[in-house]
């Protein structure tokens, strides 16, 4: 989960009005709950109204009773007095109000705090100051929660470019449903294991294995795959029997797969705290999707912000020459998934993902009862001695 993976930055995107803002505060006011190691420093940015009609902004410094004003609507405002001052559309910014909330911020900066910022966006970066201290934030070990505002601004850009981010999509379909699953990257009571591989690597037989061994050892674990056996599965299923390839089709399905999967399996099995040991997730899409040409960025963006980040991906190695051995005896033709340059593409997808995760890779070219007995130890290490 995020508040234990190499990826410290979580950014909130999506169009105004979708609930950024109401998302990030409800966030806030668990990670203020459920993780006493933290102290939350940061801002939320208010709507300041007149009746109907929204008249500006307003900054709320978290943790203290202080409030700024952030922008003014030009038609409320003594235009004489303020026509020097920067604006963005119809609105007039303060940047001296929002610099004095930095100087604050950079007081309290360090190892135990915990960023919120609502938000980056074009009326902030109208300060260098504030630019300046985001990307001190970046590039430090400090956790970061914040909402990203549209554009194209180079340094909007830049943020969202900021590859050891996670980034989620909010819409007003999904945010409801958001509040429960990202949850579920401050605080979660089980455990994601997620085996990966190419084709021929002997991914179903190790995730089967690892789970047998694990429930042996009394832990308190579920076996699940994807594509799933539930509606949007079958569907993907039938798909890839007949050899089409439609990879539109195959994202949109997978997402609807992926979705049914976390809502009826994956988040209650977390939330009861058992272990998930699920065959394929979706690092496969970004490796298979990605090698059909399909954009990466947007892949990883659209699937983890329906997916849970896994705790641990598993992944097993194999030289694609005996990968292409093991997958000739159990098949006469060859799908378009598992020709040489195209599998090729998906091991270089793969390398080039593990690092934004917790990892562990096996050499599939061992056997089977070693590999198991080899996660096992790993897992006893990494989550400090569950399974002796």
């Amino acid at each position: 989960m995020l508040i234990n993976s190499p990826r410290k930055k979580i950014f909130i995107l999506g169009s105004p009005g979708v609930g950024k803002t109401t998302l990030v505060e409800y966030l806030s006011n668990f990670i203020r709950t459920h993780l006493a190691e933290f102290k939350i420093s940061g801002f939320i940015t208010k709507e300041i109204r007149e009746g109907k009609e929204r008249k500006g902004f307003k900054i709320k410094v978290l943790n203290s009773e202080e409030e700024y004003l952030l922008a003014i609507k030009k038609n409320f405002m003594n235009f004489e007095e303020n026509k020097n001052r920067p604006s963005v559309g119809k609105y007039v910014v303060m940047i001296e109000n929002l610099e004095k909330v930095v100087n604050f911020l950079e007081k309290v900066k360090g190892k135990e705090e915990f960023f919120i910022i609502d938000e980056i966006g074009k009326m902030e970066i109208l300060s260098k100051r504030f630019c300046n201290f985001i990307e001190t934030l970046l590039n430090s070990d400090i956790h970061l929660l914040a909402t990203v505002g549209k554009g194209e601004n180079p340094f909007l850009k830049k943020v969202k470019n900021f590859e050891p981010a996670y980034l989620c999509e909010v819409t007003k379909e999904n945010r409801d449903f958001l509040k429960k699953r990202l949850k579920l990257e401050f605080l979660r009571k089980g455990k994601l294991i997620t085996i990966e591989g190419i084709d021929g690597a002997g991914k179903t037989t190790f995730a089967k294995a690892l789970y047998e061994k694990l429930k042996e050892k009394g832990i308190n674990c579920i076996f699940s795959c994807e594509p799933t056996f539930g509606p949007f599965g079958k569907k993907i299923k039938e798909i890839l029997i007949k050899g089409e390839n439609s990879s539109q089709e195959l994202r949109a399905l997978f997402l609807k797969d992926r979705m049914w999967h976390v809502e009826n399996i994956i988040i209650p099995a977390l939330e009861e705290g058992k272990w998930v040991i699920l065959d394929r997730y979706y690092l496969s899409t970004l490796a298979y999707q990605g090698s059909q040409g399909l954009p990466l960025k947007e892949l990883l963006v659209e699937n983890e912000t329906i997916a849970p980040i896994p705790d641990l991906i598993i992944y097993l190695d194999l030289p694609l020459e005996i990968a292409f051995e093991r997958i000739e005896t159990r098949k006469k033709k060859l799908s378009f998934f598992e020709k040489k340059e195209f599998l090729k593409n998906v091991k270089k997808n793969y390398a080039g993902f593990l690092g934004l995760f917790h990892y562990l890779i096996i050499d599939a070219t061992k056997a089977v009862e070693e590999n198991v007995r080899y996660a096992l130890e790993f897992l006893n290490s990494k989550f400090k001695g569950p399974l002796s």
